[in-house]
């Protein structure tokens, strides 16, 4: 059985200066304490993940690896003008180590458990696992102060002015509020994120599927320290393709659609010449969490089914 592991202790005090001189991650102890945010129970107790699950992204009828599929258009932008967008806030070679090993164990922690899995575990259960199984490895105490470190972030420094909806790294998801849609590896949240899905699906029809459903924190987490991998390192960059952690409105009710066969496309604005699209759009489904020129500090995201 696995042994009960305490709760991790969030220290308001992580906020050692680890990045470009004259500049820092953030005010931890305010990014923790905010008031209003959504706060999720714990899974329970009884409850473990079933490990033998999908250890891959499943085969899909659409031609890309979701993991990867987050794509963006910042090559294209003049250098002169992304100066002017980002206060360019990078890792420093002091914690690139840190940084690489931290992504290598969630990496890690992702195949053992499946992909789907992985899409909705907790940050406790995730630290279960990664202690009780060596293929994963524990996470030392650098890496989960660096986790804590990202998590606690004032995201505005790094140029992202959404909302901070998941307030406590060790909040997770309870299992029976979830439905699991099948052939996708990903979940939606019953209610209006499931309903919402299926009267999509009912009006349209499969040439619409689910591109990416609910992201736990964890989950978060680790695409986003991938997108900083992509970037050298560079967290204002990787604000502008993904939401911090705790920032993503995936971890609260909304979702991403895409049209079949559409590729790495769907994550692009070329979703937004699509029939599909346009459909969704006449139909009343694209109150656009990120719509273009947002003063969220995001690119426009056309694919983005706002639930919440």
């Amino acid at each position: 059985m696995l042994k009960r592991r305490k709760f991790l202790a969030l220290s308001s005090g992580i906020v050692a200066s680890v990045l470009t001189p004259g500049q820092s991650w953030g005010n931890a102890a305010r990014a923790l304490k905010e008031p209003g945010s959504f706060i999720g129970p714990q899974w329970p107790k009884s409850v473990l993940l079933n490990v033998n699950a999908e250890k891959k992204p499943p085969s899909q009828n659409y031609d890309f690896h979701p993991d990867n599929s987050i794509v963006d258009n910042i090559a294209s932008v003049p250098l002169n003008v992304l100066d002017q967008i980002f206060p360019d806030i990078v890792i420093t070679e002091d914690e690139i180590k840190i940084f690489k090993k931290t992504l290598a164990r969630l990496s890690r922690l992702q195949n053992y458990i499946g992909y789907g899995n992985f899409n909705v575990i907790g940050w406790d259960q995730s630290l279960r696992f990664a202690r009780n199984y060596q293929q994963i490895g524990k996470f030392s105490r650098a890496e989960l102060d660096f986790i804590e470190k990202l998590f606690s972030i004032e995201a505005n420094s790094l140029g992202f002015y959404g909302d901070k909806v998941v307030s406590r790294l060790s909040s997770s998801i309870v299992k029976k509020d979830i439905r699991k849609i099948p052939g996708t590896g990903h979940y939606l949240f019953r209610g209006d994120a499931f309903d919402t899905y299926l009267r999509i699906r009912n009006d349209i029809g499969d040439s619409v599927v689910l591109t990416s459903g609910i992201r736990s924190v964890v989950k978060q987490i680790y695409l986003f320290l991938n997108k900083a991998a992509e970037v050298d390192g560079n967290l204002s960059l990787a604000s502008y393709s993904l939401a911090p952690p705790g920032h993503s409105y995936h971890a609260v009710g909304d979702f991403d659609v895409g049209k079949r066969n559409f590729g790495a496309k769907n994550f692009t604005e070329e979703f937004a010449q699509t029939d599909e699209f346009k459909r969704l759009s006449d139909l009343g489904y694209l109150d656009i969490r990120y719509p273009q020129n947002n003063s969220f500090g995001v690119r426009y995201e056309p694919w983005h089914i706002k639930v919440v």
